[in-house]
């Protein structure tokens, strides 16, 4: 078996005995990622973006910054 990660140098040859250090290797990507939440109704941010660093909420509407912090609200 073989693999090579897409993000990284990282390669593997080995069994699935030894498939482990694969499972390892993949996790440090993952912890590198940043989960942002809109502080108004606890959604997780999409890739949609209105600017640089602004955001648009899809669920309560509120322009939030990169943070997750209020910028303009919705009056609804």
């Amino acid at each position: 078996m073989k693999y090579q990660c897409e993000k990284c140098n990282f390669h593997w040859e080995g069994t699935f005995h030894t498939f482990e250090k694969v499972r390892e290797h993949e996790k440090i990507h993952v912890e590198k990622l940043k989960s942002i939440r809109c502080k108004v109704c606890n959604t997780r941010k999409l890739d949609q973006k209105t600017s640089k660093d602004t955001w648009e909420c899809n669920i309560c509407g509120n322009l939030l910054n990169a943070d997750g912090q209020v910028i303009s609200s919705q009056k609804q």
